[in-house]
């Protein structure tokens, strides 16, 4: 079925997805922005199918981090398909890939793509840069490159446990 909504609809809906489901843990955004038959490209266990697997994600991220804030940084849509560039905002304060809590203030980013069926997202396309933070974090908020996690070219608050 093809999608019904424009492109500023588009980005409606994966702002809400975002901000509902992974700043604030709402597991229920799954259900409300999501096909039954879901399908989460390139995430922690590609094997998961409907809304299911988006709270698999959700769970994770809330999990290891907290003061989340999802921001979308660029925006595209054709036709079905919509992708965007983003940056996680957030504490290290559990388990990610294999990493305990650091305490470390960090930024994560990817790229992802999405498309839609009718009003809802029927697949997700995930680029999504773990080396970088992962690298990041066993450094102990060491800058990693020309773009650490923590704040350009080690910025302000770069490396640096949060308070």
């Amino acid at each position: 079925m093809p999608t019904t909504l424009t492109a500023e609809q588009q980005r409606e809906v994966i702002e809400k997805v975002f901000h509902e489901g992974l700043d604030l843990g709402d597991l229920s955004a799954a259900d409300r922005y999501l096909t039954a038959d879901f399908r989460n490209n390139g995430s922690h266990d590609d094997s998961m199918r409907g809304p299911e697997a988006f709270k698999h994600t959700i769970k994770i991220q809330q999990s290891a981090f907290s003061d989340i804030r999802y921001e979308i940084l660029d925006f595209i849509s054709m036709g079905d398909k919509a992708a965007i560039r983003w940056v996680m905002h957030g504490k290290h304060t559990g388990p990610f890939i294999g990493i305990p809590a650091t305490g470390l203030q960090v930024q994560h980013q990817a790229i992802i793509w999405f498309r839609f069926e009718g009003d809802r997202i029927a697949e997700r396309w995930g680029i999504v840069d773990n080396f970088t933070l992962e690298r990041f974090l066993k450094s102990g908020g060491k800058p990693v490159g020309p773009l650490t996690p923590a704040g350009a070219n080690g910025g302000p608050g770069a490396g640096k446990p949060a308070a």
